[in-house]
Order: C-alpha cells, then structure tokens, then sequence
C-alpha cells in the first residue's frame, strides 16, 4: 500500500512543480500538527519545509525535515487530487 502512495505523491508533486505550485501536508512533531509544503524527494524520503508557528508569546521557527511517507497527511487542500492520483494508480495496475 506504500509504494503506490509513494508513487501517487511522487506524480502530484511533478505536476504540481510543472504549474510552480506545491504540495502541502499536515505532520506531528513534538506533539504539534505542524503544516509545511514538500520541497523535494530524495531515497524515499521528501524534505518537508514547515511553516513558522506561534507557542505563547514565541514565535518559533519552521524547519526542514526529511519525512517518509507514513509520518505525514496531505493537507485536505491537496488530498482529492492526490485521491485521483491513487486511484489512477489502482486502476493501472489492477490492485
């Protein structure tokens, strides 16, 4: 089930870098959802640059992390196309 969420991620996020767009996601880092945008793939593995957020009166900092596939959401923003994509994918191969 992975490997073609892999690769339905992996066409979204080459169409959507073809339009200059990006592909956001939703991941639980220390507790907090956090939201971010995916940079780029590298070994299985996508580099996932978060946004700013506020604790308290701080705000903190995004950061960059490298994230499988199975530590993030896709952002409901983004899901129904990344729907199609997989089930694109199913119909492909028959799964």
């Amino acid at each position: 089930m992975d490997i073609i969420d892999y690769f339905a991620l992996e066409r979204l996020v080459r169409d959507r870098r073809r339009q200059r767009q990006r592909v956001y996601v939703i991941a639980e880092i220390n507790g907090l959802k956090r939201e971010g945008k995916i940079i780029k793939e590298h070994q299985g593995l996508w580099l996932i640059d978060f946004y700013p957020y506020e604790q308290g009166e701080i705000r903190e900092r995004g950061g960059r992390a490298y994230m499988s596939i199975r530590e993030f959401e896709i952002h409901p923003v983004d899901h129904q196309q990344f729907a199609e994509y997989l089930e694109a994918l199913y119909n492909e191969h028959d799964v």
